[in-house]
């Protein structure tokens, strides 16, 4: 263990005597650590999150609607009352709700934006009360008496919220004209976790008891949420659910059947295969750096040539030698990876953010990201390093010394 001490306080100390040649090199390994660090930890937490969406109980395991493609889709349109039929279609189905589509825009304090622009989202959402995870920046969620009452309220997203009454506490108490119709706003909507995270989405957008929906817009309706009543009831309740719409709007009637599930699975694969390509670059970026480290071990080999000549005169085996310059190879990958490790929770930071609309709350793995970091850095600065301390273990000590 002295030994290797004393190696490795002479390493930095050559690495030291050529600083800005060492700066350099250790630039190649900064970038390729955190290029693949920020792409591991970020695709990891995704994944973890969209899992966690996806065992979500309050997450709706199916959506159905009128297939667009049939013949007629008129003779499939969905009623409010086919959201109860459902409902009472047998016991894999835990609960359903109606949601609808229908408006063209909202207004507040005299401003407008428009169903479609504006960055209005293409629909608002219906919701049900007793949410445990709709969760708000301030004032309430809704509960059961305000579905029951289908009562005139509404919650916001943060971000409408500052749009028409500048924050959040200003927006409890106002009010949202939607198709004519006041709505109070109640709450603003938590949109970094919870179901504000995992399911709305969009930069501005309201929600209203489904209750509420119906009064305002009596008529069809445009899909149906339904929740089996375990995840391992999904197929029996999809099953369900066509059956008694099948008896209710007859056998021509065709309806679009989406699992949820599907669809995150789905968006988890296209992270998947982009984390791999990103990785891909990355590992590139690590070659790189490891060339290049193996290059300067070289040029240092050749530097310090009669100086491996005395040592190899007085008794220095060709072990000490490989071992001398595998740690500065080591020491200088390893100081790089440093850097790199830093640099990707830079990265993984704001990234991650930014996921949570998308992904649900990302659950980036920091243990195994640094881990990873120090398991990359430690791999290329060994292979890199080998060749050019095995070449300096070879130079024979009476010419080294006359060189």
């Amino acid at each position: 263990m002295t030994r290797l001490l004393a190696y490795a306080r002479e390493a930095f100390d050559a690495l030291l005597r050529n600083k800005a040649r060492s700066i350099l090199t250790m630039f190649g390994m900064l970038i390729g650590v955190a290029a693949v660090n920020a792409v591991y930890g970020l695709s990891s937490g995704a994944a973890a999150g969209i899992n966690a969406s996806i065992n979500n109980s309050n997450f709706p395991t199916l959506t159905i609607q009128p297939d667009p493609q049939q013949a007629d889709p008129s003779i499939a349109q969905l009623q409010y009352r086919d959201a109860q039929i459902v409902a009472n279609s047998g016991g894999a189905i835990r609960k359903v709700i109606p949601f609808y589509q229908p408006f063209s825009g909202i207004r507040a304090r005299g401003a407008r934006l428009k169903h479609g622009t504006d960055k209005l989202v293409a629909f608002p959402y219906s919701w049900y009360g007793d949410d445990p995870d709709l969760r708000t920046f301030s004032g309430r969620a809704f509960t059961g008496s305000d579905i029951d009452s289908a009562a005139q309220i509404a919650l916001i997203s943060h971000d409408l919220a500052v749009k028409f009454y500048k924050s959040s506490d200003d927006a409890i108490g106002q009010y949202l004209n939607v198709n004519g119709t006041r709505l109070r706003v109640v709450g603003v909507v938590d949109d970094t976790q919870g179901t504000g995270a995992n399911y709305f989405g969009g930069s501005y957008y309201f929600v209203a008891p489904y209750t509420t929906y119906h009064n305002m817009t009596p008529g069809p309706i445009d899909g149906i949420m339904v929740w089996a009543l375990t995840p391992s009831d999904e197929q029996a309740a999809r099953d369900e659910a066509s059956v008694v719409l099948g008896h209710t709007h007859g056998a021509a009637a065709k309806y679009k059947i989406t699992s949820t599930k599907d669809q995150i699975e789905q968006s988890q694969k296209v992270i998947n295969i982009i984390a791999v390509s990103l990785t891909a670059i990355g590992a590139i970026s690590l070659l790189v750096a490891g060339i290049g480290i193996m290059n300067i071990m070289l040029v240092s080999v050749s530097e310090r040539t009669r100086e491996i000549g005395i040592r190899k005169s007085i008794g220095a085996k060709a072990g000490d030698i490989v071992l001398q310059f595998l740690i500065e190879a080591t020491l200088l990958s390893l100081l790089g990876g440093i850097i790199g490790i830093l640099l990707s929770f830079l990265v993984i930071a704001p990234v991650a953010g930014q996921m949570t609309r998308f992904t649900g709350p990302p659950q980036i793995p920091y243990g195994s990201v640094v881990l990873a970091g120090f398991f990359f850095s430690f791999v290329v600065g060994v292979v890199f390093g080998v060749y050019p301390a095995i070449r300096a273990s070879k130079l024979d000590p009476v010419e080294a010394l006359r060189s």
